[in-house]
């Protein structure tokens, strides 16, 4: 393992950089909830629907949003509750818990880039398929994924950066690793 002081040189820094910019492009479009964020929401609301009649109450929002991980102040809890009791009855279903709950799942997962994206972006990069990313398939992904024409030595120079293991290839683990520390 590296350690955090140990200073990586500007072209290293550079060519890690160039490397991500086609997996971060976009994570700052709005989006909506892939299915396994809805199948997520929809175990949780399930748990909190006791009596299954497709609706839960305030009191029972709040203990759900905290099982999820959210830390809702009482200040929040009391605001939400207004807004359910006025405009829902008192009560969320789950279309409406989905509503609520997107922008914190959404702000929650901007910058992050999942695991899909993560093994597709590998893919591109293994070109041929056998679970390492070579100097060689590095420097045509580049080429061909951004155009981008870099020398032996800063190919070199990414590879041996993200090599936790010394082998002098990439594997997913390790590119995993690398994609993280951006």
């Amino acid at each position: 393992m590296r350690s955090a002081e140990e200073k990586k040189s500007p072209e290293t820094e550079m060519s890690l950089g160039a490397a991500c910019v086609f997996l971060r492009g976009g994570k700052n479009l709005a989006r909506g909830l892939a299915d396994d964020e809805i199948d997520e929401l929809r175990d949780a609301f399930n748990e909190f629907d006791k009596d299954k009649d497709g609706l839960i109450s305030c009191k029972d929002l709040g203990n759900l949003m905290r099982t999820m991980g959210y830390m809702p102040t009482e200040m929040e809890l009391i605001e939400l509750s207004q807004n359910i009791n006025m405009n829902l009855g008192g009560r969320v279903d789950f279309e409406d818990f989905v509503e609520l709950m997107t922008p914190k799942l959404l702000a929650e997962t901007a910058g992050m880039i999942g695991m899909k994206e993560l093994k597709d972006a590998f893919k591109e990069f293994d070109i041929d398929g056998d679970g390492e990313i070579t100097t060689e398939e590095l420097r045509s992904a580049m080429t061909k994924l951004m155009g981008e024409h870099m020398s032996r030595r800063e190919i070199d120079a990414i590879v041996k950066e993200a090599d936790d293991n010394g082998d002098g290839t990439v594997d997913f683990e390790e590119f995993v690793r690398m994609m993280s520390h951006q």
